[in-house]
């Protein structure tokens, strides 16, 4: 029987265990079986100390696939979480892409309307200089 061909990876940890509850003997790695099995811990830690205890090789290999799949669907979380931080980083640097270019075309508007004719006179001898101390000074 393959379990790789027709199982997900935690149905066949699962198999694991429940084979290796036939032949181990140790009482604190059954307990850790069955309570694995019934899904109320399935920490990587907690498998990690049932492949310490475990008395015959398929208990602790059992254990240790265990503890693989706990890790493996933490990084899994983590990386789902780091990729949603990442959606939410893009969208907030859009937003403040958006309002700098809105307060830029605000100044504008601001500069334009403040001239006296409702135009930026950017040819006189004055507005050279004005031009000329904004970008020393600022």
């Amino acid at each position: 029987m393959s379990t790789q061909d027709d199982l997900t990876v935690t149905q066949a940890v699962a198999y694991a265990v429940m084979y290796a509850l036939d032949t181990e003997a140790g009482a604190s790695w059954k307990a850790w079986a069955h309570i694995w099995l019934k899904g109320d811990d399935r920490s990587a830690h907690s498998a990690q100390v049932a492949a310490a205890g475990a008395t015959t090789p398929s208990a602790r290999h059992a254990a240790n696939a265990a503890r693989l799949l706990a890790e493996a669907t933490q990084l899994q979380t983590e990386a789902a979480m780091l990729m949603s931080e990442n959606r939410n980083a893009v969208w907030q640097l859009d937003q403040y892409d958006q309002r700098n270019a809105q307060s830029l075309n605000e100044v504008a508007e601001s500069i334009r309307m403040s001239s006296s004719d409702g135009t930026l006179d950017t040819e006189t001898p004055r507005a050279a200089e004005l031009r000329a101390k904004a970008m020393r000074e600022f």
